[in-house]
């Protein structure tokens, strides 16, 4: 890496950042000077000064890099960001005291107002944890989290080989498992084996387009699996958390309708208790499986075009470090929230962003011009897709937050058993390959009237 940069920030900030520019990497940053905001002074070469960050004239700076000594706030991080694009300049952070290039959590990860790390903390310790899909993106994210957090045990199960090697070399202290959820007999053998306190379920088919196609597998993996570790869990005295979407919100498409019966199922089986099953909504996860942004990474290696399913599409974004808190602060809130059963929890995660827009940020941040360096593209929407996204239902309605930035959602509640007699008529249409009719019988089957949403309120 060979810079040639200017280090920007308050007074302060930069101070301390030329100061430790002795434990920056060797031979690769050549130092033009500092631009200041605001108030202060910094040794060297002043090559700017500006009252905010919106005033800092980028274009200006007679440097090629801009080492940011602090961070600003996300609004503000992007519009410098896209002002240094257009100059042909890139951006850096200080990470561990030297720069590194600004990556893309570091403009979506806006953290949680007030993570409630002492009852996260609280939960976990001393429990043993168990997390399906403990291999994937989210999985060994929550994995890392909670291995810090000293759990009596740690098990990761997985179905995927390669992923489940991987976390294992990474986390030696986890236990690691090859199982598939589709497999009651092997998660009951297992369950009964490591007898978790808390089990996590990240396992689920995500790629909306595939789903959609292979509607079955999406049932048998995300319904069935689902239930055979809700099942698993509970006969093992386990409370769950169940990662679901906003694509559950109104689903237009049969990864979210499975996901939308998983919350009715895990809603129904909380009312009944002693045990919990708590579902959490989360936001399009940047760098997971069902993401967008690892199709982009591809389309920029190979020059563009980015292709956007359209102009007007939206999605709410979250980092995996930012989903992996949301759901510990979630997780951990229901777990305390013993009087409220039967909620779906998410997080307030702020407006929903433009899916060009995050396009645009990517080619930013690998150093080029949207438009001019690297095309964006519009292919339409493909199926099973929708423009926005919602985070509560119109069938639902809010309940009092139990944490800062937690949202809970309540709606007219379902019996275990009939939810229970639709997975079993999903699960047969599943394995004889009835996929039309199985996508018919599973929107009829998560739709809620509104006469019975009323009378829940109501009563």
């Amino acid at each position: 890496m060979t810079l040639e940069a200017v280090v920007t920030g308050s007074g302060r900030a930069v101070k301390a950042a030329l100061a430790a520019v002795g434990d920056w990497p060797d031979g690769g940053v050549g130092l033009r000077g500092a631009a200041i905001i605001g108030e202060g002074s910094a040794p060297g070469t002043m090559l700017a000064r500006a009252p905010s960050w919106e005033a800092l004239d980028v274009a200006a700076l007679d440097a090629t890099d801009i080492v940011l000594a602090e961070t600003p706030s996300t609004p503000v991080l992007r519009a410098l960001l896209s002002r240094a694009s257009e100059a042909a300049k890139r951006i850096y952070l200080l990470d561990g005291g030297a720069p590194r290039p600004l990556a893309l959590d570091d403009v979506f990860d806006r953290p949680l107002r007030k993570l409630d790390w002492s009852r996260v903390q609280s939960a976990l310790s001393g429990k043993r944890v168990l997390i399906t899909g403990g291999g994937g993106s989210i999985g060994s994210q929550l994995a890392r989290r909670i291995a810090a957090l000293s759990p009596a045990r740690l098990t990761l199960l997985e179905n995927s080989e390669y992923n489940l090697f991987k976390i294992a070399i990474e986390l030696p202290q986890a236990i690691p498992v090859l199982a598939d959820i589709r497999d009651a007999n092997a998660m009951r053998r297992w369950f009964a084996h490591e007898k978790p306190d808390i089990v996590l379920h990240a396992a689920a088919l995500k790629q909306v387009p595939l789903v959609e196609l292979f509607a079955s597998e999406g049932v048998l993996t995300n319904l069935c699996g689902l239930r055979n570790v809700a099942e698993a869990a509970h006969e093992n005295g386990a409370d769950l958390t169940f990662l679901s979407t906003d694509k559950a919100v109104a689903p237009s498409g049969v990864m979210g309708a499975t996901k939308r019966l998983g919350e009715l199922y895990c809603l129904a089986l909380d009312r009944r208790g002693p045990r919990r099953a708590i579902p959490v909504r989360l936001g399009n996860v940047l760098g997971s499986a069902g993401s967008v942004a690892p199709l982009f990474e591809t389309q920029l290696e190979r020059g563009g075009p980015l292709t956007v399913t359209d102009a007007a599409v939206t999605r709410f974004f979250m980092s995996i470090p930012q989903a992996a808190k949301a759901v510990l602060q979630a997780c951990a809130t229901g777990l305390a929230a013993e009087h409220q059963r039967g909620l779906v929890f998410t997080i307030d995660m702020g407006e929903a962003l433009p899916v060009v827009d995050l396009a645009r940020i990517m080619i930013q941040l690998s150093g080029q011009r949207p438009g001019h360096d690297i095309a964006i593209t519009f292919t339409g929407l493909r199926p099973g897709e929708k423009l926005h996204e919602q985070l509560i239902g119109d069938d639902e309605w809010l309940e009092p937050s139990p944490a800062p930035d937690v949202i809970a959602a309540a709606s007219a509640p379902r019996g275990l058993a009939e939810v229970h007699e639709i997975i079993d008529r999903l699960a047969m249409l599943a394995r004889q390959g009835a996929e039309q009719e199985l996508a018919a019988e599973l929107f009829t089957a998560i739709a809620a009237s509104p006469i019975e949403r009323d009378r829940a309120i109501a009563g």
